[in-house]
């Protein structure tokens, strides 16, 4: 046979496929899609049913923030929910030990005539200050090794924090509620709203003050001591032992620089019918944990590095 004759049938037999060849590709292209997860994405009919809508950032921080707050929830209240009774009622007992020792000490109130309502409406902002604050302030030295993840942010595990001590504070305010309307002879609020606007807004400057504090805490851990240590002074601060309005001048004026005292003052004006109001700035109260809550997302954003080194 010629020359001519051979490649003919080399030809011929080149077009013809081997027994089994088009599996092994068909086994390649399998291999290469799971081996390369950039050949997920090509628009090919070999791929479009594996491909996924790629999810919006949004999206991704929410479903970060719930993972971080089901591990938060796991880690506190244990694998049987249980210890979360005791987040609700650590809290809850701080604020009846204390209104129970006014009583037992015979401390009269100055507005209203049942001091366990006036002193228990006046420390509940401090409760929820003190608890909801002081567990933000930690939250990022408990989840440290959260941020490895480039998927996990600062205010994610410091929001996630947040709503699950935010949730807290309301059930210890329902239950705080429950417990005077049932026992108390004089319980009457008289403008049930602003009561509960009132509670949001401590919520809402307590989460802003432990933001900035947990950041600088992250950086600096003595200094969740030192925040620790301001407690008392608020404590002392906020009107909680003393009646605000009594104050003279300008002194009263100075202790109003309290966001805290706003807070307390809130709550009692929105309770009583003649409460006075010389001291209440709600505008102040919001801009201040606002400016705060502001700027410390801004200085997160950028010394992100300098966090994420520690």
């Amino acid at each position: 046979m010629t020359s001519g004759g051979h490649s003919a049938v080399r030809d011929e037999t080149s077009d013809v496929e081997a027994p089994g060849a088009a599996s092994r590709d068909k086994d390649w292209d399998s291999d290469r899609l799971h081996s390369d997860p950039a050949a997920l994405m090509e628009a090919m009919p070999g791929t479009e049913s594996m491909r996924r809508p790629r999810a919006s950032p949004l999206a991704i921080n929410a479903a970060a923030i719930g993972a971080i707050l089901l591990r938060d929830i796991k880690l506190r209240a244990g694998p049987y929910y249980t210890g979360y009774l005791m987040i609700l009622l650590m809290p809850l007992a701080h604020l009846l030990i204390v209104v129970t020792t006014f009583r037992i000490f015979g401390r009269l109130a100055p507005q209203g005539t049942d001091q366990v309502v006036y002193f228990g409406l006046s420390i509940l902002p401090f409760v929820i200050y003190t608890y909801l604050s002081r567990q933000v302030v930690i939250a990022l030295m408990e989840n440290r090794p959260l941020l490895y993840f480039n998927r996990v942010k600062i205010f994610d595990i410091l929001l996630a924090r947040g709503i699950l001590e935010a949730t807290g504070s309301v059930v210890v305010f329902i239950i705080f509620v429950c417990i005077f309307a049932v026992y108390s002879t004089d319980f009457s609020p008289r403008d049930w709203p602003g009561i509960v606007f009132a509670v949001a807004a401590t919520i809402y400057f307590s989460f802003s003050i432990g933001v900035p504090n947990a950041m600088i805490a992250h950086v600096l851990p003595v200094w969740s001591i030192f925040f620790n240590f301001s407690i008392p002074v608020f404590w002392l601060a906020s009107g909680i032992i003393f009646f605000p309005s009594a104050i003279p001048d300008p002194y009263d004026r100075w202790l109003a620089l309290n966001p805290l005292l706003q807070c307390v003052e809130w709550i009692r004006y929105a309770y009583y019918e003649d409460y006075p109001d010389k001291l209440l700035n709600i505008p102040y109260l919001i801009t201040f944990a606002t400016a705060c809550l502001a700027v410390s997302l801004i200085a997160e954003r950028l010394a992100r590095r300098v966090l994420l080194s520690k």
